[in-house]
């Protein structure tokens, strides 16, 4: 195995962790798990670190600077010869990530819209100075001239 191939196979292992966590983070999403996706977001920047470190190895090990797309690294990795089966997994990774990322962000904004609308309803009912009385309809505030004998 060469050193090409070992810090493929390495980015390979972490980015097949990192999409383990995305569907985690989807199934927290979706549950509304607030805990979970708290502790899934600082795993995930763990491991999006992770990534970034295996991605600069192996475009440094090609002469390549670390922003260097994708099909820049397997170009010079590959030398003109069709793509490794290595290269094409890791390329079919690479999408479903992305995939993953967008749909977990869809979730994410659809949370927010709900949180939002919930916090207008609670400073709607702040600001109207309305109370829910016993019989459960919302009263005006309470009479603050009664005494607790005549209450």
């Amino acid at each position: 195995m060469t050193q090409v191939d070992a810090k493929l196979a390495g980015l390979t292992r972490e980015l097949e962790a990192f999409l383990a966590l995305l569907e985690e983070e989807a199934s927290a999403l979706a549950a509304g798990d607030s805990d979970r996706i708290g502790e899934l977001v600082r795993l995930r920047q763990d491991a999006s670190l992770r990534l970034a470190g295996h991605w600069k190895e192996l475009a440094d090990l090609l002469g390549l600077p670390p922003q260097a797309g994708f099909a820049a690294l397997r170009d010079r990795a590959m030398a003109g010869a069709p793509p490794a089966p290595a290269w094409r997994n890791l390329e079919s990774l690479t999408r479903e990530a992305a995939r993953l990322n967008q749909i977990n962000g869809r979730l994410i904004e659809e949370q927010m819209r709900r949180n939002q609308a919930a916090l207008q309803v609670l400073q709607s009912a702040v600001s109207s100075r309305g109370l829910y009385g016993a019989d459960g309809r919302v009263s005006d505030f309470p009479n603050l001239n009664r005494s607790i004998d005549t209450a």
